[in-house]
């Protein structure tokens, strides 16, 4: 009589954090094909999904392909018939398959990501006032993207059109404080801005990670952060997905990502996020007619880092 532990890896979705049961089958067959089963538990604990899979993959894969093809296929076969093999094998791959059918999602990693990335634009996504001789002329958003700390100062990106029209800007906390910026940088062509402001005195400020955008989908998620229609809704944070790429836009001289997360006037110069935590583009405009919705464009941040990192070069 030989005993044959036979397990099936049995492909799923888990999100977040948690532990899952995961149970199989000793299988026990005489010469004679008499079977009898008892069950076996097994518990893993993972911090999240990848961590299962490879447990999984560790556990159960390696059993599959080498007792079943090896130890199965060379000694049971010897024993038994083809026919009778593959009924035990469908048999007890349904069975595991029927277990796993509905498993408890413990925790939405999705929502989880979201969470992560409004935590960063908090903390990143800052407002910019742009005034001629005192008086102010525009309001926008803008990203923090990097902080050198022995100049003491952050650096922001906005557009151009935020700024054009003022000889003096400010930026905008949500706490209602304000300090002053200077304008570095402006490139016409893709309406970008750079901005530079004293990190004195500032607490709980992230840098906002440059990510890229040339290897965005369509039906990426992504979410747009900014102030739409004014400081009165600070921050606010929409989602969608990337509905397209390349796209030209008539009277302009790049191409842009198209989404369809809402955005506004006021949203302007600020980022859009993937679910990384990533800045791959910079609002800059949207189509918004009766017979149009949900079509904003965004500035692919591959484009927005030649342009800093031309600036950076020459300065």
């Amino acid at each position: 009589m030989k005993k044959i532990i036979i397990y099936t890896l049995v492909i799923f979705s888990v999100l977040g954090f948690g532990a899952y049961k995961v149970f199989a089958e000793e299988t026990t067959i005489s010469t004679t094909e008499e079977i009898t089963t008892t069950e076996i538990n097994r518990t893993y604990t993972y911090s999240n999904y990848n961590d299962l899979v490879d447990q999984l993959i560790a556990d159960v894969y390696q059993d599959v392909y080498q007792d079943v093809y090896d130890d199965i296929y060379l000694d049971v076969l010897e024993q038994i018939t083809q026919e009778t093999y593959d009924q035990i094998y469908a048999d007890i791959e349904l069975g595991l398959y029927d277990i796993f059918d509905n498993p408890e999602v413990i925790y939405d990693a999705i929502q989880n990501k979201i969470y992560d990335v409004i935590e960063i634009s908090n903390k990143s996504v800052i407002g910019v006032e742009s005034y001629m001789d005192a008086q102010g002329v525009a309001i926008g958003s803008g990203v923090i993207y990097k902080h050198d700390e022995v100049a003491g100062l952050y650096y922001a990106i906005t557009n151009n059109h935020v700024v054009e029209e003022g000889n003096s800007y400010k930026i905008r906390f949500e706490n209602e404080e304000f300090v002053d910026a200077t304008l570095l940088h402006v490139d016409t062509d893709a309406d970008i801005a750079l901005l530079s402001f004293s990190d004195a005195g500032l607490l709980d400020i992230v840098v906002s990670e440059l990510g890229t955008s040339g290897t965005l989908q369509k039906g990426e998620i992504i979410l747009a952060s900014g102030h739409p229609k004014g400081f009165n809704f600070y921050g606010s944070i929409t989602l969608g997905v990337v509905a397209g790429i390349d796209r030209f836009v008539e009277g302009e001289s790049i191409t842009f990502i198209q989404h369809d997360a809402a955005i506004n006037s006021g949203n302007s110069g600020g980022p859009i996020y993937n679910l990384s935590g990533q800045v791959v583009g910079i609002n800059v405009l949207k189509y918004a007619t009766e017979e149009i919705e949900g079509m904003g464009f965004s500035i692919p941040i591959d484009l927005v880092k030649t342009i800093i990192n031309e600036y950076e070069s020459n300065n």
